[in-house]
């Protein structure tokens, strides 16, 4: 909801809405011919979570929850509508490492993905389902692929969107 409103959302806990069940619908029929997938793991934030049961549920695959998996979070900035906001320089700390808010920043999150995604590897061998938020997709993918902290691969990714990994090095 605080996304269709241009809220920072971060992670305020705010529900799925109805277009949001209509996308997690349509990723889980999208995944339904996917037989490796052995587990969904989402964040604890309720829309993802959400998202999460409704493609647990169809693909009929058992759900865990990990709060590494959860959005960056922006402080102070999180629930300002972003044509309220106004821009200052992040002095001479590198883009990725400035705490907007006062929350957290790429560096913080990306550091916290790559602790998650170990355990998630230890804990879940084979193919899996995640179910997360954009910054954290986006981070975690650059992670993926080698890339630091601070080289973030920033593309475009609606809600609802599916991205797959990079195959192993």
């Amino acid at each position: 909801m605080a996304n269709a409103q241009g809220r920072v959302v971060g992670q305020l806990d705010s529900p799925l809405t109805p277009l949001g069940h209509t996308q997690a619908e349509g990723v889980a029929i999208l995944l339904s011919g996917r037989r490796d997938l052995t587990a969904v793991i989402t964040s604890d934030l309720s829309r993802a979570h959400s998202t999460a049961r409704i493609i647990a549920g169809v693909l009929d695959l058992p759900l865990f929850v990990d709060a590494g998996l959860r959005e960056q979070h922006f402080g102070s900035m999180q629930g300002e509508l972003f044509e309220d906001l106004t821009a200052s320089s992040p002095g001479r700390e590198h883009i990725n490492e400035v705490r907007w808010g006062g929350g957290e920043s790429v560096a913080d999150v990306y550091a916290r993905l790559v602790e998650t995604f170990a355990r998630i590897d230890a804990a879940h061998p084979g193919p899996v389902v995640l179910v997360t938020h954009g910054h954290v997709i986006q981070i975690g993918m650059s992670l993926l692929q080698g890339r630091g902290a601070r080289d973030i691969e920033w593309f475009d990714l609606p809600n609802g969107g599916v991205v797959n990994s990079p195959p192993p090095a």
